[in-house]
């Protein structure tokens, strides 16, 4: 499997191909002194792979990743994350399951990365029921206040996604640009 940089590199390559303005308009990395005062304000030591994501580009705005919507800036990471935390801890009646927990409502250790619009997130999981599952992607829903796993990590959530753009005709650009993207080209799964 690639690392995340390597990762990084098939993504900007399709990206290139298939949106140039959207290639174009890729932030510039986060620092150091950014990525270490997130994870002192949000109190986690975040993954690896999360963080070199950050290192590399800040967020990735304009493309709706494998049909949920865009990375998070690091900024949009901190606030969603904060304002989430409020709902921490709420107890829930599941039973655990072993692969994500089930007796809370929201973790305050479940980071959002990838926001879907109505409310659900994409997130890493630094809160999971087994040590091994540490830093797995869980898809949460409000409807019910769930989650469902996605991948065992983000670097492997990305090399499926950078696979996805890499596939002719699998995404298409909205030039005209949506409401809710401030009228720039976006970039959507087909269908």
């Amino acid at each position: 499997m690639d690392s995340v940089q390597r990762i990084w590199l098939r993504i900007e390559s399709a990206l290139e191909r298939l949106a140039p303005a959207v290639a174009a308009a890729l932030p510039a990395g986060a620092s150091e002194e950014q990525l270490v005062a997130a994870e002192q304000q949000l109190g986690v030591a975040l993954p690896a792979d999360v963080l070199d994501f950050y290192r590399r580009h800040d967020g990735l705005p304009g493309v709706h990743v494998s049909g949920y919507g865009p990375v998070h800036s690091l900024g949009q990471l901190l606030k969603d994350a904060l304002e989430r935390a409020e709902d921490a801890d709420e107890p829930m009646d599941e039973e655990e399951d072993g692969e994500i927990r089930r007796d809370i409502g929201w973790s305050a250790r479940w980071i959002p990365l990838i926001p879907q619009g109505n409310g659900d997130v994409v997130c890493v999981d630094l809160d999971p029921p087994t040590p091994e599952r540490l830093g797995q992607i869980i898809d949460w829903t409000h409807e019910g206040w769930t989650a469902d796993y996605l991948a065992p990590s983000w670097r492997e959530y990305l090399d499926a996604f950078a696979a996805e753009l890499e596939e002719d005709d699998r995404y298409e650009l909205f030039a005209d640009g949506f409401h809710w993207n401030d009228g720039q080209p976006l970039l959507m799964p087909r269908g």
